[in-house]
């Protein structure tokens, strides 16, 4: 295994006088620090995870291939992005798979992990299998949420491997939204080339693959932009109101619902 979990580290301010690489060289030549420990101040938290082009599910056995869609999350003054490729590029296997590092910052610990999970959602690769499921597994894992981890958290809390977390009732209903309005408007563009009058389907049944199980749902669009989603299985029907869609890059569908926005 090339990497796994999480690396984390506090950021510490700059130190003032002489620069990082001269002091890293008089220190390496014998020369006394400086600086005592007292001056070292904590300002934050950081957290790095690094996006490899690799199978989680088959012992992080490398994926070789070419970057057919290649998108990273937006970088900011709190996400840095370290990477050598781009959309077209090869992922060999002569080389290290890693795609690239992904360093988020946050004013406590928790603010960072939830950035990084976020990010984590906008990144877009197609053509080679990734660890970005496993990343997101390793966020929400309570334990590694509460800094309670080790050398041993893979065997410990993957001892089967990492077979994909399950989804929420939650996730369940964001999926159905997501299928119903990205169903409409694929016909919209069919319609459009056809010059056909516009015409939304307001039912659409939906079936997710979990595991060797097929899961059914009923998914209906209200006159009010609702939308019900209804677990055939079960019976239980959500109620959800969903607008301001967002189609980017013919993966990342982005929506308001319950007063928060929502990246699927």
């Amino acid at each position: 295994m090339n990497t796994r979990l999480q690396v984390e580290h506090p950021i510490t301010e700059e130190i003032t006088g002489v620069d990082l690489v001269e002091q890293q060289l008089l220190i390496a030549a014998g020369y006394p620090l400086d600086f005592k420990q007292a001056d070292i101040k904590i300002h934050g938290h950081s957290v790095e995870y690094r996006v490899y082009a690799e199978d989680p599910a088959r012992k992080f056995l490398p994926s070789i291939g070419f970057l057919k869609k290649y998108k990273e999350p937006t970088a900011h003054e709190n996400i840095r992005i370290d990477t050598g490729v781009q959309e077209g590029s090869e992922i060999s296997m002569y080389y290290d798979p890693m795609i690239s590092k992904l360093i988020t910052w946050g004013k406590d610990r928790k603010t960072a992990m939830d950035l990084i999970a976020k990010a984590m959602d906008e990144y877009v690769i197609r053509g080679v299998i990734h660890n970005l499921g496993f990343g997101q597994s390793i966020v929400r894992n309570k334990a590694f949420a509460e800094a309670n981890y080790s050398t041993a958290f893979i065997p410990t809390y993957y001892p089967n491997g990492y077979k994909a977390d399950p989804l929420t009732k939650l996730e369940h209903t964001h999926l159905g939204i997501a299928s119903h309005y990205l169903r409409n408007l694929h016909k919209d563009e069919v319609r459009l080339i056809n010059q056909d009058e516009p015409k939304h389907d307001n039912v659409l049944y939906m079936v997710l693959k979990e595991g060797e199980n097929d899961h059914d749902f009923k998914v209906e669009r209200q006159p009010d932009n609702s939308y019900v989603v209804t677990d055939l299985l079960s019976g239980i029907a959500s109620n959800i109101k969903a607008d301001n869609f967002d189609f980017e890059y013919g993966a990342l569908l982005r929506f308001d619902a319950d007063g928060e926005r929502h990246l699927i």
